[in-house]
């Protein structure tokens, strides 16, 4: 296995990870209580679709470089 497979591995779980928070955040598992929904809900939006982004852009760009042979 080489770093480039295990980058992208780690590269994945951590974006995964995020999403996670991000629906935790929004569901109020990972928020004090008394932080109010109107604030709640957009952060953990946030959380999750940056989390999905990274996922992505980490996912279809290894693709492409496999697809293309170059790096």
């Amino acid at each position: 296995m080489n770093m480039d497979s295990v980058a992208r591995v780690v590269i994945l779980v951590i974006a995964t990870a995020a999403m996670i928070v991000g629906v935790a955040v929004i569901s109020g598992w990972l928020v004090p209580t008394n932080l109010p929904p109107q604030f709640r809900i957009p952060m953990g939006a946030v959380v999750l679709l940056y989390g999905a982004y990274r996922f992505a852009v980490a996912f279809f760009r290894n693709a492409e470089t496999r697809r293309n042979g170059t790096r």
